[in-house]
């Protein structure tokens, strides 16, 4: 069994490029992906995973969380009944973590986007 500290690590190493491919196209997520980072998120009580599939693991990090999916819409700029489905995208995708953070392919590719547009040094 692992703690939650164990099973998030296990997902970060495990990252891949070929995760961050409908960033490119979707301008919803890229805003989501943003507006994850600023979200309070409070841990519920600690227990171990009792989970050995991925998908059970996965799923079982998010239900030892809690977050507001309102406040994120609002900072996502979506409308409040869409925030929720913006945001199963973003946790089905595993662009975003539970402990606040998002995948590292996806932070480069929105710095790469933001130094694409700002101006060059003369």
């Amino acid at each position: 069994m692992s703690s939650f500290g164990e099973v998030l690590q296990e997902f970060k190493s495990s990252e891949s490029p070929e995760s961050i491919v409908p960033l490119i196209e979707g301008s919803s997520l890229r805003s989501g992906v943003v507006a994850w980072r600023s979200v309070a998120i409070t841990n519920k009580s600690s227990e171990d995973c009792p989970y050995k599939d991925d998908v059970s693991k996965w799923n079982w990090l998010w239900s030892r969380v809690t977050y507001d999916t309102a406040g994120f819409g609002v900072v996502a700029g979506v409308r409040v009944q869409d925030a929720q489905i913006l945001l199963q995208r973003l946790i089905g995708l595993r662009l975003v973590y539970p402990d606040g953070t998002i995948h590292t392919y996806a932070r480069q590719y929105l710095q790469s986007l933001i130094m694409a547009k700002l101006p060059k040094k003369k």
